[in-house]
């Protein structure tokens, strides 16, 4: 890593990160979110934005680290499913404070790999499992509060998965023919001028790059662009429809063929379009792909788990419309299948829009009565 990369390139607006780990989250208010990423502020923003930037990720980071603590105390469900909620809401701001700040992008990978993990366990672990993890998540918590507050170095290589370094992973090593690989599949699926080296962590590796002088970044994993985002400027008109067609094409580009489009939103002048596998007319729905499409490019994009497979998912048992009895008056179910915990579910999802944003009630298809509201 050289600080020549970073003399050449602009800062990118990075919002594949947040995207991923909170679309599914947080429901309507990923709007906002998108929004507020996509202004994040330049190197040359005012002082007083760096300060309300840094000022909330510290508040979030804090409020993470002592909502861990707590979590480590209990041993009943109950008291856990309130810490995650409140632990949900400070990973989330946290990230999108991290998001918004004007650091470079390639010293905060660690940290948003980080929150992108916790949002996945405060989301869809047990209490059970969270449980168990309670003295790892309150480690890192620590750590990543104590690297906000005084800039120390933070690691972390996907410990709170079970995906911490071991010996083999020490061991393996990127080859000049690993990085040559990978670096022809980023110029030939995203059209780039220039696709240069920045690192590797755990089988991953980074890209700077550069399309139409626009810069960014990219990250490959085996033959798989999993993530990749351009910088955005000018003006730009974003049809719906369009940018359906835009986002499936450059999934398949990044190796991620046969998705299906669950929804597609308008984001101010862009275009938020989530995809998902189907499973014999089943959309799993907690794995995804997501897509910002901006005119007719997508200028960021993230695989999330959209490649995992999904094995023993139930028998539908209930219809549609034997479900919708579980909910208030409302739109046609969607079936998906999501995994709570270690068991597959399938379940029919419906959509409302409240007053205060966007949320959803999942019935379960086998048992025709209500399994989460969010």
């Amino acid at each position: 890593m050289t600080n020549r990369i970073y003399e050449k390139r602009s800062y990118a607006v990075i919002i594949a990160a947040i995207v991923s780990s909170l679309v599914l989250i947080l429901g309507g208010t990923i709007t906002g979110l998108i929004c507020a990423v996509q202004k994040r502020h330049e190197a040359n923003a005012p002082d007083n934005s760096r300060l309300m930037a840094e000022y909330l990720l510290s508040d979030a980071a804090a409020g993470l680290k002592s909502t861990m603590s707590a979590l480590r105390l209990c041993t009943d469900a109950e008291p856990v499913e309130t810490l995650k909620s409140t632990a949900l809401v400070h990973a989330v701001r946290a990230e999108t404070a991290l998001e918004c700040h004007v650091d470079e992008w390639y010293e905060n990978r660690n940290k948003e790999a980080f929150l992108n993990d916790m949002a996945v366990v405060l989301h869809s672990y047990t209490p059970e499992q969270t449980i168990e993890l309670a003295d790892t998540l309150y480690e890192f918590a620590s750590m990543f509060q104590a690297s906000v507050a005084d800039g120390s170095d933070f690691e972390y290589n996907g410990e709170i998965m079970g995906g911490g370094a071991t010996d083999e992973d020490e061991q393996k090593e990127i080859t000049d023919e690993d990085k040559q690989a990978a670096s022809e599949l980023v110029k030939t699926a995203l059209n780039v001028s220039a696709a240069e080296f920045v690192g590797a962590y755990g089988g991953h590796i980074e890209f700077f790059i550069e399309r139409d002088g626009k810069t960014g970044y990219a990250v490959v994993c085996e033959d798989k662009i999993i993530e990749y985002s351009f910088m955005r400027d000018g003006e730009a008109q974003t049809d719906i429809d369009s940018a359906k067609t835009v986002a499936l094409e450059a999934a398949k580009a990044c190796g991620y063929d046969g998705l299906k489009i669950k929804w597609a939103e308008q984001t101010g002048k862009s275009v938020s379009v989530l995809m998902c596998r189907e499973y014999d007319g089943a959309l799993a729905c907690d794995d995804y792909a997501t897509a910002v499409v901006f005119g007719d490019e997508v200028v960021a994009f993230s695989a999330g788990g959209c490649g995992n497979e999904h094995h023993d998912i139930p028998s539908v048992k209930k219809t549609e419309a034997e479900a919708r009895k579980a909910t208030r008056d409302g739109g046609e179910g969607v079936l998906v299948v999501r995994k709570k915990g270690d068991k597959e579910r399938i379940c029919y999802e419906y959509r409302y829009e409240l007053d205060d944003g966007v949320h959803y009630v999942y019935v379960c298809a086998e048992s025709g009565k209500q399994i989460e509201v969010k």
